[in-house]
């Protein structure tokens, strides 16, 4: 099951995520700064930063969509429930309040039937009643002191009366994008991932990376206008901390370094985990990195 009170292992990712067109990440207003009507997220500094609770939602839900194709019901470590409706979870708000009744005098059994009937990409990005194995910061800028030699675009944008098919009157609006060619820094942690060869959580990860390594994955709001679309770099070498190796890890906790694995090492788990969905359909999985 999912305990985190016990550190078990760790896998750390890096690299940069490269705008291949205007990207916009909006605030939900205007800024003191800004002239536009709506603008996007900034740092203290004035600069853009993509929220990493933003690139995690569009990282999950590319996994729940691939995930429900091979394994359309969810529960029991399989499958993707709707984390958005409470009657298409693995788990409703009246099942979790019954269970939290029924062992009221045993919490250890009640955590173990939560992970127990929680899907497979609760137990891996959370739920309300599951702690997240996926951590990942903000991406910050991966240049910030060559941001001023670049300037915000303002687009404009109207809203469409679908009666008439014209422009509404009044619905006129602009917004700010950052441009593209623009280069952040992200940083992903993976904590605690059953590694074992029937679930192989890390290499989940990994599968929905490598959509956005690919190209095929948009960030933000106005995808329908060509804004968004992104590529992700991973740099050389990924850090692993394996607990069950003694000795690595009393390294680890005497310098703070965990062991250094190569970018084809770790592109290999999504390998591995598409050999298990495809096992499900019957097929033989055969790709190289």
């Amino acid at each position: 099951m999912s305990n985190f009170n016990l550190f078990k292992n760790r896998l750390r990712l890096t690299g940069t995520l490269e705008l291949e067109t205007a990207l916009r990440v909006g605030s939900g207003s205007t800024d003191n700064l800004s002239s536009a009507d709506i603008s996007v997220v900034k740092d203290n500094l004035y600069r853009p930063y993509i929220p990493g609770s933003s690139f995690k939602g569009v990282l999950r839900a590319h996994i729940e969509r691939v995930i429900r194709l091979v394994e359309p019901n969810c529960g029991r470590g399989l499958g993707a429930c709707n984390p958005l409706r409470d009657d298409e979870r693995c788990l409703s708000n009246t099942q979790i309040e019954n269970l939290k009744k029924e062992f009221e005098k045993d919490p250890q059994r009640l955590d173990a039937e939560l992970f127990d009937r929680s899907c497979r990409i609760c137990r891996v990005f959370g739920a309300p009643w599951l702690a997240s194995k996926v951590l990942i910061k903000d991406l910050l800028l991966a240049h910030p002191d060559l941001w001023m030699e670049r300037r915000y675009q303002v687009r404009n944008g109207v809203g469409i009366d679908r009666d008439n098919e014209t422009a509404s009157q009044g619905l006129l609006y602009d917004y700010e994008v950052v441009p593209s060619g623009t280069l952040f820094n992200w940083e992903i942690i993976i904590e605690n991932a059953d590694q074992s060869a029937d679930r192989t959580e890390d290499g989940l990860v990994m599968l929905g990376l490598n959509e956005f390594a690919n190209g095929r994955v948009q960030l933000g709001g106005g995808r329908s206008h060509g804004l968004g679309w992104v590529k992700l770099h991973f740099d050389d070498e990924a850090e692993i901390i394996d607990a069950s190796n003694r000795d690595d890890f009393i390294k680890y906790l005497a310098t703070g370094k965990g062991c250094k694995k190569s970018r084809e090492y770790i592109l290999k788990r999504a390998v591995l985990f598409a050999s298990i969905l495809a096992k499900q359909e019957g097929k033989n999985v055969q790709a190289s990195i």
